[in-house]
């Protein structure tokens, strides 16, 4: 839909049936980023930004006391904040066991250097029991489309050193 305030109302009046919202775009602070700022006038923000990359823009709010999700726009971030944030929503919410991802261990096959202060889910790929980097940014479809999976790099680390044993999050 267009990033109008009035094609963004009318979508968000069509989903009044609906047991959650997600809305995919919009929830960054660009110009043309006008869901948050509809959702926060029609609902209750419980949080717009979290600190991981890629992903920063998501939000969770709720509207006419139904949850919603503000997902980033950019399909890697998109993607990896559904397997991080709204899988485990939507089976706690269904009384479904808790996520619990396919995981393997591999050494890395390159030096890794992340933003410190920001949790990084970095996608990977497997080649011979290695883990090699398939992150090229999260508006980068080949980042997922070349990716068997993701590590996690936290918050507190600013690289992940080559031969390092990593976990790998498999999709």
């Amino acid at each position: 839909m267009p990033d109008t305030l009035d094609a963004l109302t009318a979508a968000l009046d069509s989903c009044a049936s609906c047991d959650l919202l997600i809305f995919s775009g919009g929830s960054s602070v660009g110009e043309h980023d006008l869901v948050v700022d509809l959702v926060a006038a029609r609902g209750a923000m419980v949080f717009h930004g979290i600190a991981v990359k890629p992903g920063k823009p998501t939000a969770f709010a709720t509207v006419d006391g139904k949850p919603f999700f503000g997902m980033p726009g950019n399909p890697t971030s998109c993607l990896s904040n559904a397997y991080i944030l709204l899988v485990p929503f939507l089976r706690a919410t269904a009384r479904q066991p808790l996520y619990a991802p396919r995981t393997t261990r591999a050494p890395l096959g390159t030096r890794i250097v992340s933003p410190v202060g920001r949790h990084q889910f970095y996608t990977v790929r497997l080649r011979d029991d290695v883990a090699f980097p398939a992150f090229k940014g999260s508006g980068e479809i080949t980042s997922l489309s070349q990716a068997d999976g993701y590590i996690e790099i936290p918050a507190d680390q600013s690289t992940v050193e080559q031969g390092a044993e990593v976990v790998v999050t498999l999709f």
